[in-house]
């Protein structure tokens, strides 16, 4: 498709305001849609982290349901009850058999730390054989162990600390304490303390994290860290997380879930430990094609961009072809040319402007050609009143001379001038025609030398000699006869010598040239320059001219009205030679 872009044409600003507007469509649908399928791809993270997340308090149930099974079934075996009612601390091999029991546990687990049992007076058996007890540590103001007491033979969940119990080791723990309770005697006989280590709860807490920046950490009842993956610095103070907000999240009703940043955090409460499970994701690990997603709303922007572009392009096409087209037809105007549109396929608002312009270049054609019937009918009328003007003198002048040649008996003569008159007469009317043909003029000039002759006897010759080519060619009918008047009066009759008219008529150039020459008294070259300004002026610009300047003037305003203005009479002159008058006529056939 070719895009035709001129700046500052209407198809160009259409184009333009179309694109633009198009442009910031597809922007807003584009930011639209992404944002979306941003919150749609979030949303449905999320969900699933949390999913994830009850998975993961589900699995640290089941470990910490393990792990008080193995102190139930440490707290009900017959050896230590045994041990423990025979008060088995003062026979050392008893002593050492029951640790080395308590030793397979420890083994068969990589999980526990150590597994202690503490006599109401204070005294720690350990599971470690090699392990010495800590002489400075008072074991019964420890949490766990009152905790154990305080809940009468059920399992005591303690927070991490540091235990510190045995000699020389400082080992990061969760302990599960229970109190021994005799199964003869139903009395208290001590408390079994179980010490984990956080590589199971490390573990289980890594499988079930979302992201590369994802990550779980635990929280007991009162808002105090038992795990933590970066453990260290949380109790450096080097790194925060927003336990407040989670506390605070759990006594309201607003969900588990906030965003503080560029992390979301959910919380799930163990209904067996009390522990607050957190999970943490990562805004940046929502969506991990996020780049991908923008290139493929990019390419599709892009593509759209492009089909839509060159839709509005034949869209602008469509709306302005028709317009360039009505505006080179009224371009033709300026020629003088008044084209009309007609038939056009447009919109109805150009189609009524091509409608109005026809009807206005109609209007025009019919104005024009009014104006040119105007101007023709003047110009006819002119043509009468110019043929109008020569008629009178002669007529009064030859009746003058029939009635002279009548009175002295010249019958021979009244006859042949009568006939002459009657021939030039008869020619001169012509049925109302105004051009007539080369043959006839001559005719009725001769006709009206052989008057003259009459009148002047032997005072002048004439000679006439146009091609005989030229005699069917048109001419304005008394074109040649005002010439010869001319000639014979202001010529040949101020010349003392005879008088000869030579009428010679050639084509040249396209041109019919005809010219009256006579060897009269001829003209100063001011008289020839006042006759050569008083043909050419109009006759509102120069109402008084002599006789001989009115009868030339006539046939060049004559000629010219008719056949334009390139043709017309010249005239050449100088005193006593004589004077050439030259006719300039189309070389033109006939047209009836």
């Amino acid at each position: 498709m070719k895009i035709n872009f001129v700046p500052g044409t209407l198809e160009a600003r259409i184009y333009t305001i179309f694109t633009i507007m198009v442009f910031a469509a597809i922007f807003i649908m584009q930011m639209v849609f992404f944002r979306f399928t941003m919150d749609t791809v979030r949303s449905s993270t999320l969900e699933n982290n949390h999913t994830l997340l009850r998975q993961l308090v589900v699995q640290i149930d089941s470990y910490i349901s393990s792990v008080e099974r193995i102190t139930r079934s440490i707290s009900g075996d017959r050896d230590i009850q045994n041990f423990l009612e025979n008060d088995g601390f003062v026979d050392p091999g008893e002593t050492e058999q029951i640790r080395k029991s308590l030793n397979n546990y420890i083994k068969a687990r990589e999980d526990i730390s150590d597994i202690l049992i503490v006599y109401h007076d204070g005294t720690v058996l350990s599971g470690e054989l090699e392990a010495e007890v800590n002489p400075w540590v008072s074991v019964l103001d420890m949490d766990w162990f009152r905790g154990a007491l305080e809940r009468n033979g059920q399992t005591y969940v303690s927070s991490s600390y540091v235990q510190n119990i045995m000699a020389g080791r400082y080992t990061w723990v969760v302990s599960l304490s229970r109190e021994i309770i005799s199964e003869w005697t139903g009395e208290s006989l001590g408390v079994l303390l179980v010490d984990l280590k956080f590589n199971r709860i490390e573990e289980l807490c890594r499988s079930l994290v979302v992201g590369a920046k994802g990550y779980d950490f635990i929280l007991d009842r009162d808002g105090n860290y038992v795990f933590h993956p970066t453990q260290q610095l949380v109790y450096s103070n080097l790194r925060t997380e927003p336990v407040g907000e989670i506390l605070a999240l759990l006594g309201s009703h607003q969900g588990r879930a906030f965003k503080e940043g560029d992390r979301y955090f959910m919380v799930e409460t163990s209904g067996l430990t009390d522990w607050h499970i957190v999970g943490v994701s990562h805004d940046s690990d929502m969506i991990t094609d996020w780049k991908y997603v923008q290139i493929t709303y990019g390419f599709i922007g892009l593509i759209l961009f492009l089909v839509v572009g060159l839709a509005t392009n034949r869209i602008s096409s469509g709306i302005t072809k028709p317009m360039h087209r009505l505006q080179d037809i009224m371009k033709t105007v300026e020629k003088g040319e008044f084209h009309l549109v007609g038939e056009i396929k447009a919109t109805e608002e150009i189609r009524e402007l091509a409608r109005d312009y026809d009807i206005m270049v109609g209007r025009i054609r019919e104005l024009v050609a009014a104006n040119t019937r105007e101007q023709e009918l003047k110009r006819k009328s002119d043509l009468k009143a110019l043929q109008a003007q020569i008629n009178p003198h002669f007529l009064y002048n030859t009746l003058d001379s029939i009635i002279w040649m009548g009175e002295m008996g010249q019958n021979r003569e009244v006859v042949k001038m009568t006939s002459a008159l009657s021939k030039l007469f008869r020619i001169s009317i012509s049925k109302g025609q105004e051009i007539i043909t080369i043959r006839d003029e001559v005719a009725h000039v001769q006709s009206y030398l052989t008057i003259q002759g009459m009148r002047y006897q032997d005072k002048f010759t004439y000679l006439i000699d146009i091609d005989p080519e030229l005699h069917d060619y048109p001419i304005l009918k008394i074109t040649l006869q005002p010439l010869v008047e001319n000639a014979i009066y202001h010529g040949i009759k101020e010349s003392e010598g005879k008088g000869f008219i030579h009428i010679s008529g050639y084509a040249r150039d396209e041109n019919i040239i005809i010219t009256v020459k006579d060897n009269g008294a001829g003209m100063t070259p001011m008289e020839l320059e006042d006759l050569i300004s008083g043909i050419e002026t109009a006759p509102e610009n120069r109402p008084k001219l002599s006789r001989q300047g009115m009868g030339l003037r006539n046939v060049h305003q004559r000629i010219r009205l008719y056949f334009g203005p390139q043709y017309g009479l010249s005239c050449e002159s100088s005193l006593s030679s004589g004077t050439i008058m030259t006719i300039r006529l189309p070389l033109k056939e006939w047209e009836a």
